[in-house]
């Protein structure tokens, strides 16, 4: 037994049915963005440092076979309480590699909305059973994805609340999908813009309650189908910049960069072991 054990509890009466509660909005938000096709694919572009001009503003685009994927580990997931005063300040945490799909729910995570907004339960649930697919945090910024079109060429940048630095992360967000900025896609960029009230949200007249809206602009989802990737995975990003040039390696290796040829031949001289350390979902309010 390790010293955090000492603060796990089963959950039973109000906090279980909370719990499962949670858990069912979150399927019920996931299966509507499958049934409204709010889904798409990664994008190449060029990354700028000027002013976006009428932009394409998300935090991630999930595809339908990640949503699928959700909806699988959803019928998996367990949950537990951690009540460590370390962890008070956090909402949830899982262990990625987990067999037991277990989610700890810490002290955070009874306090929040049980709606979908900003650290809301649904949002955080959905963040935390994307570890299970091997979607890491990279950092614990709200960021926001800002491309624009310029003469047939896809442009864009990475902004985020904490640092307005439009290059901070370019690697690390060029196309993965993380705990952090998909919960955000779910919490700030889909979700309704109204109250639930009187049956329905008077945004887009959606009667489910457990749902996102389809009044609100996706047009993001869509941008594959004109600036298609050649892979989800493999690409360069080129960056223009101060009549600078430089390329950058992201996650997997492009063949026809020599430089990420360098780079890959490199890679498969180390082994990468599995994260076996938890994944906690903290509030930006103690970041």
């Amino acid at each position: 037994m390790t010293t955090r054990d000492v603060f796990i509890r089963e959950l039973c009466g109000e906090k279980k049915t909370k719990a499962e509660e949670a858990k069912m909005a979150a399927v019920e938000i996931v299966q509507d963005t499958l049934n409204k096709g709010m889904h798409g694919h990664p994008v190449s572009f060029f990354h700028s440092c000027s002013e976006p001009v009428d932009p394409h503003r998300f935090c991630c685009m999930p595809t339908e076979q990640l949503l699928k994927d959700l909806l699988q580990v959803f019928s998996k997931v367990k949950f537990k309480e951690d009540e460590d005063p370390e962890t008070e300040n956090d909402f949830a945490y899982v262990y990625p590699y987990d067999e037991t799909y277990t989610v700890y729910l810490c002290k955070e995570f009874w306090e929040a909305s049980d709606e979908l907004c900003m650290d809301s339960k649904p949002g955080t649930l959905i963040h935390e059973a994307s570890h299970f697919l091997e979607k890491e945090d990279v950092q614990y910024d709200y960021l926001v994805v800002e491309l624009y079109e310029d003469f047939g060429t896809l442009m864009g940048r990475y902004v985020t609340i904490t640092d307005e630095d439009p290059y901070k992360n370019l690697d690390a967000y060029a196309v993965k999908i993380d705990g952090e900025n998909l919960e955000y896609e779910f919490e700030t960029v889909i979700n309704h813009q109204s109250e639930y009230q009187d049956g329905r949200y008077h945004c887009c007249g959606e009667t489910k309650k457990n749902s996102v809206c389809k009044e609100r602009n996706t047009s993001h989802y869509r941008l594959h189908e004109r600036f298609r990737k050649r892979s989800a995975t493999l690409a360069c990003v080129r960056v223009l910049c101060n009549d600078k040039t430089v390329f950058n390696r992201r996650f997997t290796s492009d063949p026809q960069c020599a430089l990420c040829l360098g780079n890959l031949q490199q890679k498969d001289r180390t082994t990468t072991a599995h994260n076996t350390s938890p994944s906690i979902h903290l509030p930006r309010s103690v970041l």
